[in-house]
């Protein structure tokens, strides 16, 4: 384990910006990724897309905060955070998306809505 924490939760993986990886990758904690990555992100829990990071692949996880490029669908069962210098090229199915101002998303947002019993009309 790494000794970082981000908002009381530690980096349990974390790719250098060193780093490339061809091939999907798949897993579970916290994993921020600096490096290059040629394959789908299969992640059950949180990713941090640091700024120095390209991904060409589809990304699905809970929670994702983008700093650098992804080339690629994104799926988040959560939240989509595009930091001002994050860009996404492709399409995302969010519950909830943030972007700041500098960032930009080139595709199309699909909301995710949980539906209840209240909310279907007869």
């Amino acid at each position: 384990m790494f000794d970082k924490e981000i908002k009381g939760e530690r980096i349990e993986t974390l790719l250098g910006e060193k780093s490339i990886i061809t091939g999907s990758i798949k897993g579970q904690g916290l994993i921020r990724i600096d490096g290059i990555i040629d394959g789908d992100i299969l992640w059950q829990q949180d990713i941090i897309i640091g700024i120095t990071s390209k991904i060409k692949g589809n990304v699905s996880c809970l929670n994702a905060t983008v700093n650098g490029f992804i080339e690629g669908n994104v799926i988040c069962e959560n939240t989509l955070i595009i930091e001002s210098n994050g860009k996404v090229k492709g399409d995302i199915t969010v519950k909830n998306v943030v972007i700041k101002e500098g960032g930009w998303l080139d595709g199309k947002c699909t909301m995710i809505v949980e539906r209840n019993s209240s909310d279907l009309i007869d």
